[in-house]
């Protein structure tokens, strides 16, 4: 793989030796003894905690150091190490706080990369009105206009760009645009070399994404008939207490609350 976009060859043998021996210290029930691996390595203990503290922002480990317990070797960092470290750097990075399955993160890079591109091209070459009906619910395919597509090829982008800085969606679009990339990641999970029960795992780490947004209200607008149907469930009483965002058309691009209404989102 490209250099640039993989650790170097030392740091990625610091990260397996830690790796190692976290999961070590962890079968045992001890703590990571950094003093060892410093003079085995030859490096300062605070380098030491630095490169433990990266390996926990990329979901590789939890390393109990600060709490004095045991580390933990997640899956992904089972799975860095049966890699022996040869693992993207954007892999690495993506939602490491959500996405604890490598095979999972590729995946999800991989459909975003796809969708984007794929948005892009019909926007420029094909027809953007039909490629968006496609990825709104069946009951509002309809109601897609040249206005509304445009509005989801943004909503389209900015979720991968919020999905790459590990924040949620923005708006209900959004979440509609990430049920596709869901099902797209799947599928290329399907066409990969990966053994059977490789392939369940990641699929299940890729429903994971749904932790992020804090819930899967969205899935309900593909089992509405019509349009109509999300006003109703907007009165429905045991929606409203549960807190259900609004699902109507002209609320899609309204921003949640933790996110600006700058851009293509509406105030």
């Amino acid at each position: 793989m490209d250099s640039v976009l993989v650790m170097a060859a030392e740091e990625t043998n610091l990260a397996i030796a830690l790796l190692e021996a976290a999961g070590v210290a962890g079968a045992a029930g001890e703590c990571l003894a950094l003093e060892d691996l410093a003079r085995e390595h030859d490096a300062s203990i605070s380098s030491l905690e630095l490169e433990v503290e990266r390996l926990e922002q990329m979901g590789l480990l939890l390393s109990g150091l600060d709490e004095g317990d045991t580390p933990m070797l997640l899956d992904a960092g089972r799975q860095f190490l049966k890699r022996q470290g040869d693992v993207p750097r954007e892999v690495l990075r993506f939602l490491p706080r959500t996405i604890h399955d490598l095979h999972a993160r590729e995946a999800l890079i991989h459909a975003g990369t796809t969708l984007v591109d794929e948005f892009r091209h019909q926007l420029l070459h094909g027809d953007a009105v039909d490629h968006a009906a496609q990825l709104v619910p069946p009951a509002f395919a309809q109601a897609v206009d040249q206005g509304l597509a445009l509005d989801f090829f943004a909503a389209t982008v900015a979720l991968m760009a919020r999905l790459s800085d590990g924040k949620p969606a923005g708006c209900v679009a959004e979440e509609i645009v990430a049920v596709s990339l869901i099902e797209d990641a799947k599928a290329h999970l399907e066409m990969q070399e990966l053994t059977e029960d490789e392939i369940t795992f990641a699929t299940q780490a890729i429903d994971d994404l749904f932790d992020l947004f804090e819930d899967d209200d969205v899935l309900s607008l593909f089992e509405m008939s019509e349009p109509s149907d999300a006003a109703l469930a907007g009165h429905d009483p045991l929606k409203r207490e549960l807190g259900v965002v609004d699902q109507r058309i002209e609320a899609w691009f309204k921003p949640f609350s933790w996110t600006i209404p700058t851009g293509y989102l509406g105030a």
